[in-house]
């Protein structure tokens, strides 16, 4: 394995724990903790742009960089950013799931609905169909005003996984609302 490989995969798990900690943390006083996390990030960040460059833009390892670099963009709230490392990702992995699943999250923080429903369909054709991802196509087509074809995905999904939580809650918000139409 080459340097540069080796390096890109410790920085991915280093990104992993961070987001880990960031997520064990959210609802605690702790901002010296997150602010020592944002800052490791940026480090991160930093080093894989320098990677980036060192990188062949057509291998792997270039595509692999963008991915992570896309992730930590994503959880230092710079998601232009993310998006376009993502999409720079996307050109060479195409059908990669975990990209398109991560690149929706931020499309939805960007509020690029239409964009994210189109990767969220690559990632269910290329990865299937799992109750949070159908949820995510739900939020999103509701989120595009189509409410009733939200609620056809819901009932579709709950039909598959009936004891999904979050679809149920969603489908429920979704019937208060019409309802108070």
């Amino acid at each position: 394995m080459s340097e540069l490989k080796n390096r890109l995969l410790i920085l991915s798990e280093e990104i992993v724990a961070h987001s880990d900690r960031l997520d064990e943390i959210e609802f605690e006083e702790q901002s010296s903790e997150r602010f020592e996390i944002f800052r490791k990030l940026r480090s991160v960040g930093d080093e894989l742009l320098e990677l980036s460059e060192q990188a062949d833009p057509a291998p792997d390892d270039f595509a692999f960089a963008q991915f992570a670099l896309g992730s930590v963009c994503a959880l230092l709230g710079y998601h232009e950013k993310a998006e376009a490392a993502y999409d720079t990702a996307l050109e060479h992995w195409p059908d990669h799931v975990g990209i398109l699943n991560e690149a929706t999250d931020v499309l939805v923080e960007l509020g690029k609905f239409p964009k994210a429903k189109s990767f969220i369909q690559r990632s269910i054709k290329h990865g299937g169909e799992t109750p949070d991802i159908l949820y995510n196509l739900a939020s999103v087509t509701a989120h595009m005003g189509d409410t009733a074809e939200a609620r056809i995905i819901l009932i579709n999904t709950l039909a598959k996984f009936p004891h999904d939580a979050g679809c149920k809650a969603l489908l429920q918000e979704l019937d208060k609302a019409s309802s108070a139409s």
